[in-house]
């Protein structure tokens, strides 16, 4: 598909709106109903022709980036995308050592100060518990992005990987059956996360890995409460 510009800025705004998604935390993609993820598809396909340009939609606004595991491309991305958005980026790439978490300090009281900061957070955690603390906070804290959370989580890595197959193979997500393979399901969370989006748009699943280390119980709860087409298959043998 040719992309062409031929609207701006104030028209992109009236599509990011039709998203239904400002002001909230994006913990799991299959949060976000089928439309709202179509939505969102139409948006950054708007935005892809800008994707060298600076187009000021968040002039005045403030990322923080607070990672508490290393990340090279997650965190490049989401902080170059706020600069581009016209916004400004404040970060934290290492907190438990040089933040007030070196100290001590929980993780919830942590985001609720920095909210006071930033207009939206990105953070990444190795604790998959900080989705409680997050829900805890709710509106006491700005709009929280998921980085990566645990094992089960990696919404942002899900869109990106949904949004290249709705560019690749024409947006009909209802006609794809998607394999996700890996050696280690239990610990794929970025493949968790592309399957529960996938799922949500009435894909056709294939999980592959190995026996013992396959979906992670809350994912497949997940996937069997959207009534998902979906089946895991463990130790690949050919011929």
């Amino acid at each position: 598909m040719t992309l062409t510009v031929d609207f701006g800025p104030n028209d992109i705004v009236k599509q990011i709106d039709k998203t239904g998604i400002k002001g909230q935390h994006l913990i799991f993609i299959d949060d976000y109903s089928s439309t709202e993820l179509e939505n969102i598809f139409k948006t950054a396909e708007m935005l892809e022709p800008f994707w060298r340009n600076r187009i000021p939609l968040l002039e005045g606004k403030i990322l923080c980036t607070q990672f508490f595991q290393p990340s090279t491309r997650t965190r490049f991305s989401h902080e170059t995308a706020m600069f581009r958005l016209g916004g400004n980026v404040i970060t934290e790439s290492n907190p438990l050592v040089s933040s007030a978490a070196a100290k001590g300090e929980s993780l919830y009281d942590s985001l609720r100060v920095t909210s006071q900061y930033a207009d939206v957070i990105v953070l990444r955690h190795p604790d998959e518990g900080v989705i409680d603390t997050i829900e805890q906070l709710g509106s006491d804290a700005s709009p929280i992005i998921s980085g990566g959370y645990g094992n089960v989580t990696h919404p942002t890595q899900g869109l990106l990987d949904m949004y290249t197959a709705y560019r690749a193979l024409g947006g009909d997500f209802k006609e794809m059956t998607v394999m996700i393979a890996t050696p280690d399901l239990s610990r794929a969370r970025s493949g968790q996360s592309f399957g529960l989006g996938l799922a949500r748009m009435g894909s056709k699943l294939i999980y592959s890995g190995t026996t013992g280390l396959g979906v992670p119980p809350l994912i497949r709860a997940k996937l069997k409460a959207m009534n998902a087409n979906f089946t895991e298959v463990n130790d690949l043998t050919i011929g």
